[in-house]
């Protein structure tokens, strides 16, 4: 941090302390100053303030803070409550959606978004309500849909297909109570039977409709597993849809990366942490290249570990893409996979 003059002070700084006049807090730490704020403390009696410099700040407050985030968030929650009218009118009509309707919300949120790693980024950052979860959900997954298409280099039909069934895999759960689809804690046994029937019940709504069949069987088969663990008909390896498939690491992926009352979001490393232990229930030829790019995405993020220390991921072990080696403002280096008793916690 650095103090300056409050002639200095200059729209985007940030606060590095709280600032009080006469036992009353003015703002707090962390506040990015805009011309409005300047103006207050300019007519402020404190001749100095201390800012953050560009050192000082996490990796989360510079994207926070960013004009291209906010951009983003704006053009993200317009395109959320489109998306929300458009799959309410469908479950109360029944009527089919267009497909250019729901492509053409993809496209108006993606503009905003250079690469898939920064869509990543924006996602984790973002600060969605509760009631807004479940239609969140849906959005993300077609965005992220849109995202591991590029990366896998999938043709532009395909892409659009595995975009649609991004918005419609869940449908199902639309129809489901409130209070049991969010529920802070862990649900009963009648509770989670529940929840299990929603691929049939979004089926049931889908099966009809004049949409890729792969759609349809995105539905009603994404929660199956290659192994035969998942659900509603225990499939096994390729009698599971391609697109199903997708869908399957797609879902696991939003559901983990989204907060609940009861925990914060998983980051996209302790994500893959998850997948490394699960190997066995998704198609790893999709699955591996999809982990290597997520976790490349992560180099330069800072990372905080259940020691509370503060690290920046350096490098991606290979055979290990969730205990990255990191590096602190020290240039002290460490590596995860030599320090078992460490783990990632949060992104900072």
């Amino acid at each position: 941090m650095k103090v300056i003059a409050k002639t200095e002070l200059t729209p985007g700084m940030t606060l590095g302390a709280d600032v009080v006049s006469q036992g009353q807090l003015l703002y707090s730490a962390g506040t990015v100053l805009d011309a409005m704020i300047i103006d207050r403390l300019s007519r402020s009696d404190i001749q100095s303030f201390s800012v953050k410099e560009a050192s000082d700040t996490t990796h989360i407050e510079r994207v926070r803070f960013n004009e291209r985030f906010q951009a983003f968030v704006a053009q993200y929650n317009s395109c959320l409550n489109r998306c929300k009218g458009v799959m309410l009118s469908f479950l109360g009509t029944k009527s089919r959606i267009q497909d250019d309707v729901l492509l053409q919300i993809y496209y108006d949120v993606y503009e905003k978004i250079s690469t898939g790693s920064e869509l990543l980024d924006y996602l984790y950052n973002m600060m969605p309500g509760e009631d807004q979860l479940t239609y969140a959900q849906c959005l993300n997954s077609a965005l992220l849909a849109g995202t591991f298409a590029d990366w896998l280099s999938m043709s532009e039909e395909d892409k659009k297909i595995l975009i649609l069934c991004g918005f419609y895999y869940d449908i199902g759960k639309w129809n489901l109570p409130y209070d049991i689809l969010w529920k802070p804690g862990k649900l009963t046994d009648e509770e989670f039977r529940t929840i299990k029937t929603h691929p049939t019940i979004g089926y049931s709504l889908v099966r009809y409709l004049d949409i890729d069949e792969h759609v349809k069987n995105a539905v009603i088969m994404h929660h199956e597993r290659l192994d035969g663990s998942g659900y509603p008909y225990h499939m096994t390896g390729n009698n599971i849809d391609v697109f199903a498939r997708y869908i399957a690491i797609i879902d696991t992926y939003v559901a983990m990366a989204s907060p609940r009352t009861y925990r914060e979001a998983f980051t996209p490393l302790q994500i893959l942490g998850i997948f490394e232990k699960s190997m066995e229930q998704y198609d790893v030829e999709l699955l591996l290249p999809l982990m290597r790019h997520i976790a490349d995405s992560q180099i330069g993020t800072t990372v905080q570990l259940s020691d509370n220390s503060i690290w920046e991921v350096l490098i991606i072990n290979q055979n290990k893409f969730s205990r990255p080696i990191l590096k602190n403002d020290k240039n002290e280096i460490l590596d995860l996979l030599a320090h078992k008793e460490l783990q990632i916690v949060k992104n900072v």
